[in-house]
């Protein structure tokens, strides 16, 4: 039996959300139903919703955006692995355990990563309404598939547990999982927006001596300072290379990574990290942005460049690994988090990632 709901929209043409009301399906066998607690707003989404990501091609409209959330089962399929009553994590990467890459330890490319987006419900005039990502966080409930959904008995509050699945695990994973840096070692971080500065913080955590921090608002540049990093760059003031130069030894940084959602944030990463370093990148743009690097200095000099969606997670062993972290009051999570507001209210949350005035909105039901 169909539940109405109430969720944010998007559709075709629209730059907005439209808050309103839809008929929630039944959960399949594997299905589970999440009321959600807290979502966090991610910039992506904004950029999915004016076209950048490739929602207009697909025609998939009208669809229900939000990838990262924390909220409890409700329902369940027949067949689904968690119970009703359990408090639990969204992501958008799925984990089914059985694909080759799942098997082979990369869970970030599980086979039922980029499927076609799901059906959730459908509007009171018939339309169905698709959810890109499979997870539609931006609603009251949600019908998502249980290899998306991860127990967890934290009791972090649903503020900072909303950030999970994405920020978290995209930023601290790119650190932890993917450069896997050492102590002592130079860092520099291109774009300090949700994902770099949860970048910085794993930096700090694992004992980086120097973080170098750039960025072009001068106040994402305090909250890098904040947050760990030993030195902030406009990359606006004077040569960015010569300044990480002298501030490396004349290498450059151990390692670099692009959290910028730019070309130039990539190519930046690259520039500033020293012959024999390693590269992680996070930015794709759009789905047709391509990327150069000369040839010399990427096949000759010893660069190692590592892609880093979702920062290669693994939710039991991240959730693990980061939650204590969180848990220990060692993370500034605070200067993560920006305004609280309820589903009604998330044309201003949109706002604020927009414009980057806050680094994570989130969003109550």
């Amino acid at each position: 039996m169909p539940t109405t709901i109430r969720a944010a929209v998007a559709h075709r043409g629209e730059t907005e959300f439209s808050v309103e009301s839809l008929d929630l399906r039944d959960p399949g066998p594997r299905d589970v139903v999440v009321e959600m607690a807290a979502s966090a707003f991610c910039y992506s989404d904004w950029l999915a919703l004016r076209g950048d990501t490739g929602l207009p091609a697909l025609d998939l409209y009208p669809v229900v955006l939000g990838h990262a959330a924390v909220g409890t089962v409700v329902a369940r399929g027949s067949e689904a692995k968690h119970r009703i009553g359990q408090r639990v994590l969204v992501t958008a990467t799925p984990e089914c355990g059985t694909c080759f890459w799942c098997r082979s330890g990369r869970i970030d490319q599980c086979e039922q990563l980029f499927v076609e987006a799901p059906v959730i419900g459908h509007l009171g005039d018939g339309r169905e309404v698709r959810a890109p990502g499979a997870s539609a966080t931006y609603a009251e409930l949600a019908v998502i598939r249980d290899i998306q959904v991860f127990a967890t008995d934290s009791d972090l509050p649903d503020s900072w547990l909303a950030m999970f699945g994405c920020g978290v695990i995209s930023g601290m994973g790119a650190v932890v999982n993917v450069a896997q840096i050492s102590p002592g070692s130079s860092v520099v971080v291109v774009g300090c927006g949700q994902v770099g500065l949860w970048m910085i913080q794993a930096a700090r955590m694992l004992g980086a001596e120097r973080i170098l921090a750039v960025e072009h608002l001068a106040s994402r540049r305090d909250l890098a300072a904040r947050v760990g990093a030993t030195h902030v760059l406009d990359p606006a003031a004077g040569d960015l290379r010569d300044s990480v130069l002298s501030l490396t030894h004349g290498r450059g940084a151990d390692f670099g990574f692009d959290a910028g959602g730019s070309i130039d944030s990539v190519r930046q990463a690259f520039e500033l990290t020293r012959l024999g370093g390693v590269v992680t990148v996070t930015s794709y743009v759009t789905r047709e942005s391509r990327v150069d690097f000369p040839l010399f200095d990427l096949a000759l000099r010893g660069r190692d460049v590592r892609s880093s969606q979702s920062g290669r997670l693994d939710m039991s062993r991240d959730m693990a690994r980061f939650l204590p972290m969180l848990e220990s009051g060692h993370i500034d999570v605070p200067a993560m988090i920006g305004a609280v507001r309820p589903l009604e209210n998330i044309g201003d949350a949109l706002a604020a990632a927009r414009d980057r005035a806050e680094v994570t909105p989130i969003v109550t039901r």
